[in-house]
């Protein structure tokens, strides 16, 4: 039984544990009333008769933010992207923000939410998700070591007020994207490696990352497919990088003409290294005539030139990823099809990312119903 009694600074508790088949003691005070004291202490007991040792109980009393850079350092830094330690680094800065001084024990519901309410008000849902996924692992490890027996994350409300800057999936009608490759097939000279850029992702989807890092080696001509096994980390580390996820991994077909444009590279980069003597030491596929990458901005101004020049909306390299995807779909692809070749890790995805396409697909299919029942009941039709 825990001793409860009453000092100046509030009242303490006091509870014997057993370690190594000694006992000692384990207190802590600074509590309002008897009854907020009485309540640690059964919480303690409760974790002790659990099995959880001092080691682990006074690992409770470490402050939440310290926990958290520490499970950092430890179980996630540098073991995906850079992109995903930045995210973390942000999520632990504003733990430190929000929960300064705050002990791992008693970290609260009511404290969590407030802190993500307020956040929320001045940032997106995406964004105070983001924060709300790496402490909420964070918690859920904890509470697996044996450290907490509550979780404060939990049924957590990540929502922000401040809309996205442009809600709207950007992708290019059947009409426009005709257009715009009319337009790069009228001057496709291997020196505007853009250009070869631009046609390669309307042809695949295939994320930006993903086409630079390509290698001759992963391109079949006799089968016209192409392996996506790696991407180019063209932000941070300036090299080869792994693909999102593992079902980014995946080999696809190319059409005919997507083909004859590759093997139009390829043929140019084997007079160049003869000619000119240069090197593409990493076997890229798409480099310019001195052997260099083309940089992300510098494929996203030839594209929106492009579009201004056509009279088309003002998109990225991305929107033709997301363009393909809608020309499959308009053309009754398969989604199971579709979601493998553009890497999504399940069918859930693609549903989730092209949902208002799909549903005006409904809707006309809707209508075919429709058409196909008024035939039906139409006096004439059976004789027809």
């Amino acid at each position: 039984m825990a001793s409860i009694r009453k000092l100046k600074s509030g009242y303490q508790y006091r509870i014997s544990v057993k370690v190594n088949g000694k006992f000692t003691e384990k207190s802590e005070a600074g509590f309002r009333t008897k009854k907020e004291a009485q309540a640690a202490a059964a919480e303690m007991e409760l974790r002790i008769k659990k099995g959880h040792g001092v080691d682990t109980v006074n690992a409770a009393d470490q402050p939440f933010t310290e926990y958290f850079r520490n499970w950092y350092e430890v179980f996630r830094k540098g073991k995906k992207s850079p992109d995903n330690d930045g995210d973390i680094e942000r999520a632990i800065r504003f733990a430190e923000e929000h929960f300064s001084g705050v002990k791992l024990k008693d970290l609260t519901r009511a404290m969590y939410q407030k802190a993500l309410n307020k956040y929320g008000e001045t940032h997106t849902t995406s964004s105070v998700k983001k924060h709300h996924t790496y402490m909420r692992a964070c918690i859920r490890d904890a509470m697996e070591e044996g450290i907490i027996i509550k979780n404060p994350t939990y049924q957590a409300q990540p929502i922000g007020k401040v809309q996205p800057k442009d809600e709207g999936l950007k992708f290019l009608s059947y009409g426009d994207a005709q257009l715009l490759i009319d337009e790069l097939k009228s001057n496709l000279q291997p020196r505007y490696v853009s250009r070869y850029i631009l046609l390669f992702a309307i042809a695949t989807g295939a994320r930006f990352s993903e086409i630079m890092g390509l290698t001759w080696d992963c391109v079949n001509f006799d089968e016209q497919t192409v392996k996506i096994e790696k991407t180019w980390d063209y932000q941070h580390t300036k090299t080869f990088s792994n693909t999102k996820n593992y079902y980014s991994k995946r080999t696809i077909t190319l059409d005919d003409y997507t083909c004859m444009v590759l093997m139009d590279l390829w043929t140019n980069n084997k007079r160049l290294m003869k000619t000119r003597r240069v090197r593409n030491f990493r076997n890229l596929v798409f480099v310019n005539p001195e052997m260099q990458l083309i940089s992300n901005s510098a494929v996203n101004k030839t594209l929106r030139n492009l579009c201004k020049g056509l009279g088309l909306p003002s998109i990225t390299c991305h929107a033709l990823r997301h363009t393909h995807a809608s020309l499959l779909l308009y053309r009754k692809c398969n989604i199971k099809y579709i979601s493998r070749r553009l890497g999504h890790t399940d069918i859930v995805t693609t549903l989730q990312t092209y949902s208002h396409i799909i549903d005006e697909m409904e809707q006309r299919e809707s209508q075919v119903v429709n058409d196909l029942m008024n035939e039906l009941h139409t006096p004439n039709a059976l004789h027809a």
